[in-house]
């Protein structure tokens, strides 16, 4: 296991539903397994996609059609589309929904091709009217580590308008590597059984996460808006390099492997390209509620993780020179361009709420001497390098804006500015965190979310300690958190209004089993008003 993970501890189901609406032959025949989604809804339109896969391979045409009812009696809008392998047979179209349906009350879309037809998705815009939106947050979804129980939960709930994924939607590594000790058991061992590292190592992975049934049910539930994290690519990646990728070229070229990864998440991802495919962040505005940021903190701008072994020596570690470089106002994590971008979005913005959809935790975070909670036959070796560096009080999390804190600093400052508090949703730790944001003069600045993961493994999966002692240890030694969660996995669930939001974090029963039972849940109102915290008691 890497040195990320370490940190962090800090359905192959239904396949796609064809079904026959014609007895008549034709050349070659198609299946829709991979189901349908949608993503990034503006006022007026949302992209909509499927994947289709031929018997026989060559070009393939593909009717869109909508309908304001689920029994598609009446056609408001259908298109013909076509598709390759030049792009796996995916489809992805950017609808035009407001001129052809009342679509901020939601409308249906499937897809035909030969006999076949595709499920039904159900999909919405946002129109400037909008008083209320109910939210999904995810992340972390790592196919060998369990069921997507969590999509499969939001999904059957019915209530969502739209959902996030933070990033991390899939795993870059091979059968045997992080998270797969159960994958033969539970039937879900990684496709490409290696690490992925050429577009069709990307592309076959995609393909497979998309077969659990959880994800087929969510993604056809609600439009999705999503960001990459590192494993998209490899693990830790920053804007020239990521430490899960050889040097010794023995993995190829990284900026060869980035490009694969990259064109493989636009073709199997519901999502809007940009004319620089390396940038992802964009905003979205859901009425005069929320104006939605979503950010890449992970390779479009940041510098290179810092490490703490580097900075040991016979004579022990430097803590002068470790300082002087994590502190340096030299160091990136957003760069110039996206912070100047915030900057403009955020100063044209007049909602009610400004929300940062990102990748990693935002609160300054230090962890306690865990090796004081644990025996020492219990600590796994590849912790055991790390233990030297708890009693020194840095950082638990380089990779986090931990690491990064003069550009936490600026961006702190531009809100502060901009007269602008916020609340930042993060992903990345498997863990579940509700902390209150500071800048260095200690005033409060927003609240953080950090949503558990859907099923990477967290901080008890990995270390037998005892849960209270370590969440009463952590909160009582970070000022800014207030609560957070070491061994549940789940989803986190957003009904947000114009003076106040409900943050549920919904956990479910088990990964082992197609289970979508949620076991336990806690909740949080975060009122607009000075964004004071409080905690909803069961």
């Amino acid at each position: 296991m890497k040195r990320r993970q370490a940190i962090k501890i800090t359905s192959v189901g239904a396949i796609g539903l064809s079904a026959s609406i014609s007895s008549s032959c034709s050349k070659n025949t198609y299946s829709f397994n991979h189901g349908v989604a949608s993503g990034d809804p503006l006022e007026d339109r949302v992209i909509l996609w499927t994947r289709v896969t031929p018997q026989q391979a060559g070009p393939v045409e593909a009717i869109l059609e909508i309908s304001e009812d689920d029994n598609f009696s009446k056609i408001a809008y259908s298109k013909k589309l076509r598709t390759s392998s030049l792009s796996d047979y995916t489809i992805k179209y950017d609808f035009l929904a407001k001129q052809y349906c009342d679509s901020d009350k939601g409308f249906f879309y499937r897809f035909r091709a030969g006999s076949s037809i595709s499920e039904i998705g159900k999909s919405k815009t946002f129109s400037k009217n909008t008083v209320s939106a109910k939210i999904g947050v995810f992340s972390c979804s790592n196919f060998p580590a369990g069921y997507f129980n969590a999509y499969q939960a939001a999904a059957e709930k019915n209530d969502l308008d739209l959902w996030l994924h933070l990033g991390d939607y899939l795993y870059e590594y091979p059968m045997g590597g992080y998270a797969t000790d159960n994958a033969e058991k539970l039937g879900r061992t990684p496709s490409p059984m290696h690490e992925m590292i050429t577009l069709s190592d990307y592309r076959q992975r995609h393909a497979q996460y998309k077969l659990d049934q959880g994800s087929i049910a969510l993604h056809k539930h609600a439009p999705l808006i999503a960001v990459w994290d590192d494993h998209e690519f490899s693990n830790d990646a920053w804007k020239r390099g990521a430490e899960n990728h050889s040097e010794d070229g023995s993995e190829g070229d990284f900026y060869a492997r980035r490009s694969a990864a990259i064109k493989a998440y636009y073709e199997w991802m519901p999502i809007r390209e940009q004319q620089n495919k390396r940038r992802i962040f964009r905003e979205f505005k859901i009425g005069k509620l929320i104006h939605l940021i979503m950010l890449d903190t992970r390779q479009y701008g940041r510098d290179k993780q810092l490490q703490p072994k580097d900075y040991l020596s016979e004579s022990g570690f430097n803590q002068a020179k470790f300082y002087n470089d994590l502190n340096s106002k030299n160091r990136e994590l957003l760069g110039a361009e996206q912070l100047s971008w915030i900057e403009n979005s955020v100063l044209k913005s007049n909602a009610a709420w400004t929300i940062f959809g990102q990748q990693v935790l935002m609160a300054k975070l230090k962890f306690p001497d865990i090796s004081k909670m644990l025996k020492t036959e219990e600590i796994p070796n590849f912790l055991k390098p790390y233990l030297k560096f708890l009693g020194l009080g840095i950082p638990s999390n380089l990779d986090a804006w931990d690491g990064y804190p003069a550009a936490r600093n600026s961006l702190y400052k531009l809100m502060k500015k901009t007269k602008k508090k916020f609340i930042s949703l993060a992903g990345d730790t498997h863990n579940s965190w509700v902390s209150e944001l500071e800048n260095q003069s200690g005033k409060k600045v927003g609240i953080e979310l950090g949503a558990p993961s859907v099923t990477s493994p967290g901080i008890t999966d990995i270390l037998n300690l005892d849960q209270n002692k370590f969440v009463d240890s952590i909160v009582k030694i970070n000022k800014e958190l207030q609560w957070m969660d070491p061994s549940n996995r789940g989803y986190l669930f957003l009904d947000c209004m114009e003076n106040k939001i409900i943050a549920s974090f919904n956990f479910i029963k088990e990964l082992d089993n197609i289970n979508s039972e949620i076991s336990s849940s806690q909740s949080f109102v975060i009122y607009r008003e000075g964004l004071e915290l409080k905690e909803i008691k069961a």
